[in-house]
């Protein structure tokens, strides 16, 4: 019989059947790549409430991120409020602070609307997620 070949990382091919199957890390503590991923969404949903709140530029958001535990730098940010802003959720503008130029940005009719959904979505899963901290035995 034959082995099964390794495919890319995390993949194995099943030499009979020819089907892709996916295999998970052994080690129990998620890989920082996976954490990543994972927080990935809910750090576009911070920068997009704050965008709604208030006018932000890059820095700022970095640190406001950090102040909740999120370390990103400038080369993670960035990418993000770009992605945000060509999917019509954000609108930039370069702006003046002191002697500075930065760019601004702020939440969209869109991303207002985006928001309001997401927060209902993250209200429910909130409940699911901590629905047993609250019983006793």
């Amino acid at each position: 019989m034959a082995k099964p070949d390794i495919i890319g990382s995390g993949r194995k091919r099943n030499a009979a059947s020819g089907s892709k199957e996916t295999r998970w890390p052994r080690s129990s503590a998620p890989s920082e790549t996976a954490n990543r991923e994972l927080y990935a969404g809910l750090i576009r949903l911070h920068v997009l409430h704050h965008a709604v709140k208030e006018p932000t530029y890059g820095f700022a958001m970095i640190e406001e991120l950090r102040r909740h535990g999120y370390e990103l730098s400038a080369g993670t940010l960035y990418p993000i409020l770009h992605g945000l802003e060509r999917k019509g959720l954000l609108r930039s503008a370069k702006e003046r602070a002191g002697g500075a130029e930065r760019r601004v940005y702020r939440a969209t009719p869109a991303g207002r609307k985006a928001l309001s959904a997401a927060k209902a979505k993250v209200r429910e899963l909130f409940g699911e997620l901590f629905e047993d901290e609250g019983e006793t035995s």
